[in-house]
């Protein structure tokens, strides 16, 4: 029996992970983004990206959420 993967989209490159839940680590990892990056999932419209915690596990069989982006985090201080 074939095991299940996912297709998923980080920084427009495409990719296959083999369960159910990603970290946001894991997809830094998938695109070798520096620790100090941030990921977030792309909403479609005109909602607000959701930000993903390196330890935040996120279910991937929810649809919409299959593509990702990495970026430096930036900060409204000041």
């Amino acid at each position: 029996m074939k095991t299940k993967t996912y297709k998923i989209l980080i920084d427009n490159k495409p990719f296959e992970h083999p369960s159910q839940f990603i970290t946001g680590r894991e997809v830094k990892a998938y695109v070798n983004a520096p620790t100090n990056y941030g990921v977030w999932i792309k909403v479609k419209g005109p909602g607000k990206d959701i930000g993903v915690g390196d330890d935040e596990q996120i279910d991937l069989a929810v649809p919409g959420r299959e593509h990702f982006f990495t970026g430096p985090k930036t900060t409204t201080e000041g």
